[in-house]
């Protein structure tokens, strides 16, 4: 499951019975690779890795200062 890297408001769907759950910007969340391609592409997320970014080459993936913001914001 990717780890993706929240940078709009949004609400995602983690697969259980409660729909969409609300995360704000600079949120982490695991999620199924078709929820994080969708969201990636509207540009509300980013992939924590490279690896897990389904363009080649990444467009879609944060930068490790990004991630290290996000981290201290935390």
């Amino acid at each position: 499951m990717p780890k993706i890297l929240v940078i709009e408001p949004t609400l995602i769907n983690l697969g259980g019975d409660e729909g969409g759950v609300h995360h704000d910007v600079g949120a982490f969340a695991d999620v199924n690779k078709d929820v994080a391609r969708t969201l990636a592409d509207a540009g509300r997320t980013l992939y924590t890795a490279a690896s897990d970014d389904h363009t080649k080459p990444p467009r879609y993936t944060a930068t490790a200062e990004m991630l290290k913001a996000a981290k201290a914001g935390a």
